[in-house]
């Protein structure tokens, strides 16, 4: 009994909501201390290495050159296409519209542009016949059949 009036104290009280609530503000924002140590104790490199620039670069160069080949394609796909008869001159323009858009940060938009733009490109139908009656299996060698094992001596 004694033991239960002095845990309702006041000290006791204000000691134990002190102590909880230490620990709950511990858990809850204990991850911001945490981080602003991490970036104290290793600080990000503040210089880049002059290599990256010459990467970057050339990243870059071999990415507007695989934009600049797709237009080529999408382009030859569209001569084509015009020589077969059929009305694509908005496409061409479209096309080019997309090649303007050659940089970082719009070039992958221009990929799925000009991608978009190759299947709508109308293409001339294929001739086909139906097969005939012999052309079911134009495998006509019969399968060789597997060898058992060999007998023993």
């Amino acid at each position: 009994m004694n033991l239960l009036l002095r845990l309702l104290e006041r000290r006791v009280i204000v000691a134990g909501s002190a102590l909880l609530a230490a620990v709950w503000l511990g858990g809850r924002f204990g991850g911001y201390a945490q981080v602003r140590a991490d970036l104290m104790m290793h600080p990000p490199a503040p210089v880049e290495s002059p290599l990256a620039a010459d990467i970057r670069i050339a990243v870059e160069a071999r990415e507007s050159a695989k934009l600049k080949g797709l237009h080529r394609a999408v382009s030859a796909e569209i001569s084509a296409a015009k020589a077969n008869g059929f009305k694509v001159d908005k496409f061409q323009s479209l096309a080019d519209s997309a090649l303007r858009l050659d940089t970082p940060a719009y070039r992958s938009a221009a990929v799925e542009r000009l991608n978009k733009l190759r299947l709508a490109i109308p293409q001339k139908r294929e001739a086909f016949r139906p097969a005939a009656a012999g052309d079911l299996n134009p495998d006509s060698l019969d399968t060789p059949r597997p060898k058992g094992r060999p007998a023993r001596r």
